[in-house]
């Protein structure tokens, strides 16, 4: 089964929400509680004209009102992008990467993700507007992304371990080096080298991490100089008169970067346990 994208996530637990409150709003607990009153006090207000009425057409009345107040705010659009981008915002918070330079970086891409969004509601009615507004809908999954992997880049730059480590290095494999130079018995000598090789090892190890880690940091520099790209690109397409042409080369342009980055951050946890010491997923 295929994953389900970012902005598909983040939609489903939207209408959830909007669901939850229309659903325990107080005007529905007021609208039932009227209803039942109504049912017990007066079961029927006019006999005479009304003579299949009872009490019971109080509640379904009281539930009908409820139910058109649930549907009107499911299918406010309105409502829901409202929803979307607050729980976007809760669940991609930038507030605890603690590196000043990834925030700012993150800070510009929500920048230009807002002024993507403006320049395709800018955009006149009609196939166009709608193509494009599915297609900047895909932005979403873009600065998802971008977030999750400077978390992992923010945990790994700030990961304990792996600052100790990198420092000791430094000293201890110097000094064992030395030590094989020097005359002394052999088993010493002999677990001296082992240990020597370990260290090797594992110096090795965060080298390799520090250089996957530096591509990482490029490709968060690359979607962002992208992000610029898209947003001069929605600029001309409002610009003149054109056919969807461009918007699905746009598109296409958008789901490859998106592809791009999730891999990154899919490979980064492959070789780093980015949730020991990071703040989120």
């Amino acid at each position: 089964m295929p994953q389900d994208s970012i902005r598909d996530s983040i939609e489903r637990k939207a209408r959830r929400a909007i669901f939850e409150h229309a659903l325990f709003r107080v005007e529905n607990a007021l609208i039932l509680a009227g209803a039942i009153l109504l049912a017990y006090f007066l079961p029927n207000p006019v006999p005479a004209l009304l003579p299949w009425w009872s009490w019971w057409t109080w509640i379904v009345l009281g539930l009908l009102a409820v139910t058109a107040i649930v549907v009107s705010a499911l299918t406010d659009q309105g409502e829901r992008e409202k929803a979307v981008e607050r729980l976007f915002q809760e669940e991609y918070s930038i507030g605890d990467i603690r590196d000043k330079v990834l925030k700012e970086k993150l800070k510009r891409a929500e920048e230009y993700h807002q002024q993507i969004k403006a320049a395709g509601a800018a955009q006149r009615d009609g196939v166009l507007k709608d193509r494009l507004k599915r297609t900047t809908g895909d932005i979403y999954d873009w600065i998802g992304h971008m977030v999750r992997l400077a978390r992992r880049l923010d945990a790994y730059r700030n990961d304990p371990i792996i600052l100790n480590d990198r420092e000791a290095l430094k000293v201890s494999i110097p000094n064992l080096q030395h030590r094989l130079t020097e005359d002394g018995d052999g088993r010493v000598l002999e677990q001296v080298e082992t240990t020597l090789n370990d260290q090797q090892r594992l110096q090795n190890n965060i080298s390799e991490l520090d250089n996957r880690m530096q591509r990482a940091d490029l490709q968060l520099d690359s979607s962002l100089a992208s992000l610029g790209t898209v947003y001069s690109q929605l600029l001309l397409i409002g610009s003149k008169d054109v056919d969807g042409g461009q918007a699905e080369r746009l598109q296409a342009d958008i789901s490859d970067e998106v592809n791009s980055l999730q891999d990154v951050v899919e490979s980064i946890n492959e070789i780093y346990d980015y949730q020991t010491f990071g703040p989120g997923k």
